[in-house]
């Protein structure tokens, strides 16, 4: 046998056996295939499709939902849902893994645990405030119906239902999220409630009947000398200086002699913090200081009545007026 025919057999006999291999796997020559780092999956075609898949790797943290996304059992879009979670759900992810370039996270919400895709999901944030409780003392009441909380959240438990009206006694206070929250305590109950509904609680006088009149009767003849010239030192209709017309008006109205002097009336006077009818005010000549240099009659609805300028008149003591920075002290001879 020559080297020619030894070649030919050895090619037949090559031949045959990649013939029967082929045979046994559909009649189709086998392809090597390559598997390094990688799962084979094979659809119901008999297709061969390549997958990356990394290690899962444990990790801790909420996410918030970008959009309506749907959880898996395993980390792949063709893998069985187990739900589909809301836009802005919060989850609590337990692992990670990449997936055909792709990050999935483990992740558990509302009893049920899945895997779903990174791509909808971001880093959940708490918007709720670590900030320290301030200790502050005072008595407020509420403008509506007012729920107390267990604490400064509206996600807390509530306590009890505050009717409108309801006047409470602050101990605490903190702001969460930009809401200022207060510490009350009510009827035996103590709690948080939003700041939003409460306003700074005035006790009001009463006032009887008696009285009454007799603070207007001050108001009464004041007004009567309207318009009558501001003269320094002068006590009398013929020219008034500011504690000349409020000594002047207050006997006339039948409560008896006032020193001619704003300091002195200050000094005899029942310190109120908000004035009524027929009471003194007592002012400073720049807007915050504390010396007293003036004085007239509260004439109600925020207007002074007194010797200022140039006459007897009445002026506004409201927010942005001018005399309203100047106001040192309220005075009541009750």
């Amino acid at each position: 046998m020559n080297k020619q025919t030894v070649f030919k057999a050895i090619t037949a006999t090559t031949l045959t056996l990649s013939l029967g291999l082929g045979a046994l796997v559909n009649n189709q020559p086998q392809q090597p295939t390559q598997t390094n780092a990688t799962n084979v999956l094979q659809d119901s075609a008999n297709k061969i499709t390549m997958v990356s898949s990394s290690k899962a790797t444990k990790i801790s943290g909420k996410y918030k939902t970008t959009a309506a996304l749907n959880m898996r059992k395993g980390a792949s879009t063709s893998s069985t849902k187990i739900t589909t979670l809301k836009k802005g759900t919060v989850v609590t992810a337990t692992y990670k893994k990449k997936v055909s370039g792709t990050t999935w996270y483990k992740v558990k919400h509302g009893g049920k645990t899945g895997w779903v895709s990174g791509s909808y999901l971001k880093k959940y944030k708490s918007t709720t405030s670590t900030a320290k409780a301030t200790k502050i003392s005072g008595k407020y009441k509420t403008k509506s119906v007012l729920n107390m909380r267990k604490s400064a959240s509206l996600k807390s438990g509530k306590i009890t239902t505050l009717k409108k009206g309801a006047v409470v006694t602050a101990s605490y206070k903190k702001t969460v999220s930009g809401t200022t929250w207060y510490k009350v305590k009510h009827s035996s109950k103590t709690g948080w409630v939003s700041s939003s509904y409460l306003k700074k609680y005035k006790k009001t006088t009463t006032v009887s009947s008696s009285n009454l009149a007799l603070r207007n009767k001050v108001i009464s003849v004041g007004s009567q000398y309207l318009g009558v010239p501001y003269v320094w030192g002068g006590m009398s209709p013929s020219g008034f200086d500011c504690s000349g017309f409020t000594a002047y008006a207050y006997k006339k109205a039948g409560y008896g002699t006032l020193p001619h002097n704003s300091r002195s009336q200050r000094a005899i006077t029942k310190k109120v913090s908000s004035p009524e009818v027929g009471d003194l005010i007592f002012f400073t000549a720049t807007p915050g200081g504390s010396t007293i240099t003036h004085v007239g009659l509260y004439a109600g609805n925020n207007k002074v009545l007194h010797a200022a300028g140039d006459k007897v008149q009445y002026q506004s003591v409201a927010k942005g007026s001018y005399w309203e920075p100047r106001i040192v002290s309220y005075g009541s001879l009750d």
